[in-house]
């Protein structure tokens, strides 16, 4: 394909560039490997901290945003990080996550083309190619068996990439309300409110918000409600003072694997036949649409958004209504620590003394009394989690520069030190502790079957060995409809 051979000083020459530059850092199309991926937006957080922290010079990069499905990260390579082409001194690694999984099957099997982000355009603009890589939160075949992609996948190439855990974000409103019913019903201590500042963590009415004091909801509850059964919170017993009781639901599309897993989770479909679906978008929004659940008075209760971020930004703007809502995303959101828009700079810490700014409009739950941590996933205690595939044409097959980037990303995404590292910069569920309290870390684990010796794993330190015990897999091949199993052994008979 034909780039410009532009050089750049990309500190701040393009529109939408965000993240950290040298103001002397330039590449061109001559010196610069580009690598493009589609697909999956659950792992968008890991994948940009991967690239910027681990992959890349800490000076001389930087990350363009086109939109929140949209970006890209150009650096020079740590020395020994990838091997790239001659001539080849910089790497760009560019991410299209608009329809979310299933983007990452069906453009790589139909050689299609997707926007991606031109790294060489200014302003900002994104360009028509066909994507070198796709990620999938799950195997390609649940995915087409859901409708979620499409076409022969025998033509692809599927590797384990990571294990992606799933949360139920919920407004914070519905948040606080679920936490008021299960302290006076004696399901959460009454320790879990009290006076701002005291008893740390706690936000700025009160609310702890440590692991203990997370509120529940049953699997079944939440199934009720995505199948659409459940369409008013009295039917759990809560009123909304606002005086909207309406159950308002923020789901993706159905190309998404994000959609496919709460599908296959919650409602077992499309692993059986004749089992209740997923509540349709009702809303009458676009599945990007920058206003999502922003209207005083919405057409539906369901939005479908095409990306998290649409997701995210939906349940945020139900919260700034007053409504109730309920969502499905990846455990990296609502945003990460190092995210400073005020929507989601979760302030406080758990420091002595100090209340949390009441900024996060949104909180994951706990599914059955089990709040997804590494420890809970790692055991299989929390089970709202899917083995994420990278995959690639096995017909045209990779640019030497793509299965380098490609190399990278397997062995970078499943090695416990980086991911311990990752880990630390995701703020994912605000499961507020003490430092040193390992067994409440949230985020990404290596799979099971990643190729890491079973000597590195111990169940008792998911932060230092976050390694998965239980697969899907059935002779390795990933099945996500098998029920979850041992892999290696936990020594927990509980």
């Amino acid at each position: 394909m034909q780039r410009k051979a532009i050089a750049l000083a990309v500190a701040a020459a393009l529109a939408g560039v965000a993240g950290s530059a040298s103001a002397a850092y330039t590449y061109t199309a001559a010196n610069t490997a580009v690598v493009n991926i589609s697909g999956s937006s659950a792992t968008n957080g890991q994948l940009k901290t991967w690239a910027q922290n681990v992959l890349c010079d800490s000076t001389n990069q930087t990350t363009l945003t086109f939109d929140s499905n949209n970006f890209a990260v150009v650096c020079t390579p740590k020395p020994g990080k990838i091997s790239l082409t001659a001539g080849k001194t910089q790497i760009a690694v560019v991410k299209n996550s608009e329809g979310g999984s299933g983007q990452g099957i069906t453009p790589e099997i139909a050689q299609s083309t997707k926007p991606m982000v031109d790294v060489f355009s200014a302003p900002l603009a994104r360009h028509n190619v066909i994507p070198d890589i796709g990620v999938s939160d799950e195997e390609p075949a649940v995915l087409v068996a859901a409708g979620a992609a499409s076409g022969d996948i025998s033509k692809l190439t599927s590797e384990p990439l990571n294990v992606v855990t799933f949360g139920t974000p919920v407004t914070l409103g519905l948040y606080h309300a679920l936490q008021d019913a299960q302290i006076a019903s004696g399901k959460l201590a009454s320790s879990c409110k009290g006076t701002p500042g005291t008893n740390n963590p706690r936000d700025a009415q009160g609310y702890s918000v440590s692991e203990a004091c997370m509120p529940s909801l049953s699997k079944a509850q939440i199934a009720s409600i995505f199948s659409g059964n459940a369409v008013d919170w009295s039917e759990f017993g809560l009123t909304n003072p606002a005086g909207d009781n309406a159950i308002y639901v923020a789901r993706r599309v159905f190309s998404s694997g994000t959609q496919t897993d709460a599908r296959v989770f919650f409602l077992n479909d499309p692993c059986a036949a004749n089992v209740l679906t997923f509540v349709n978008g009702n809303d009458g929004q676009s599945n990007t649409a920058a206003d999502a659940c922003n209207a005083a008075a919405p057409a539906g209760t369901v939005f479908e958004g095409s990306g998290s971020g649409n997701v995210e930004a939906c349940v945020t703007n139900h919260e700034r209504n007053h409504r109730w809502a309920i969502s499905i995303n990846s455990l990296e959101f609502p945003a990460a620590s190092n995210d400073t828009t005020p929507e989601y700079a979760i302030g406080g810490g758990a420091a002595t003394g100090a209340s949390i700014a009441n900024k996060d409009y949104q909180r994951h739950i706990k599914i059955d009394g089990m709040s997804p941590s590494t420890f809970n996933v790692a055991t299989n205690r929390y089970g709202n989690w899917v083995e994420a595939t990278m995959n690639y044409s096995n017909v045209v097959g990779l640019s030497a520069d793509a299965a380098a980037l490609k190399t990278a990303m397997v062995a970078g995404f499943n090695d416990p030190a980086v991911l311990i590292g990752l880990n630390n910069s995701f703020n994912t569920t605000t499961l507020w502790h003490a430092a040193g309290d390992t067994l409440l870390d949230a985020g990404i684990i290596a799979p099971a079957q990643s190729g890491a010796p079973a000597a590195v794993a111990n169940v008792t330190d998911t932060h230092n060995s976050p390694i998965m015990y239980y697969t899907h897999s059935i002779g390795g091949a990933p099945n996500t409809c098998q029920p979850a199993m041992t892999y290696w052994a936990t020594g927990l008979s509980n």
